[in-house]
């Protein structure tokens, strides 16, 4: 019986196991291992801006397509032509601009929530890189690079 409910108490002592994974995954990830991830990160979410830009452009110009051979087509056909006409492909095309101008904003605003990570992580890379100590004039240099590039995906 004694030992049996050293059992007990000593399974209630027990941590999460996988809180304490967690927690030994996050101290064993360096500061090079974190400016990395986040730089990994910032450049996915710059690909992927970059990427629904283009989707919408491509959607735009396609919806332009499909309402000019539809305007062509009513001419040839001799029909008035109603622009409050609901068109089921221009109106999921509209969705879909609406979806990926969303997915942009989100993506937008995760890079400007880290961009203070990226500037220091960009800044440790160019010292490493060039076998320097990190000087102000290094991180004036990232933090042009890292603004022009937040201005490039915000326009």
């Amino acid at each position: 019986m004694e030992t049996f409910e050293k059992k007990i108490n000593s399974n209630e002592r027990l941590p999460n196991i996988e809180s304490t994974k967690e927690v030994e995954k996050n101290k064993e990830m360096t500061p090079e291992a974190k400016a990395a991830a986040t730089r990994e990160r910032a450049e996915l979410l710059v690909k992927e801006v970059k990427s629904s830009k283009q989707q919408i452009q491509n959607i735009m110009l396609n919806v332009n397509q499909v309402l000019q051979a539809i305007k062509a087509l009513r001419a040839q056909l001799q029909l008035a032509t109603n622009d409050g006409d609901s068109i089921s492909s221009v109106e999921q095309d509209k969705k879909s601009i609406e979806k990926l101008k969303k997915k942009i904003a989100g993506h937008t605003d995760e890079l400007f929530k880290i961009k203070e990570e990226l500037i220091v992580a960009h800044a440790n890379q160019m010292a490493e890189s060039q076998g320097i100590i990190l000087t102000d004039e290094l991180k004036e240099k990232a933090r042009n690079l890292v603004e022009n590039l937040l201005a490039e995906i915000s326009s």
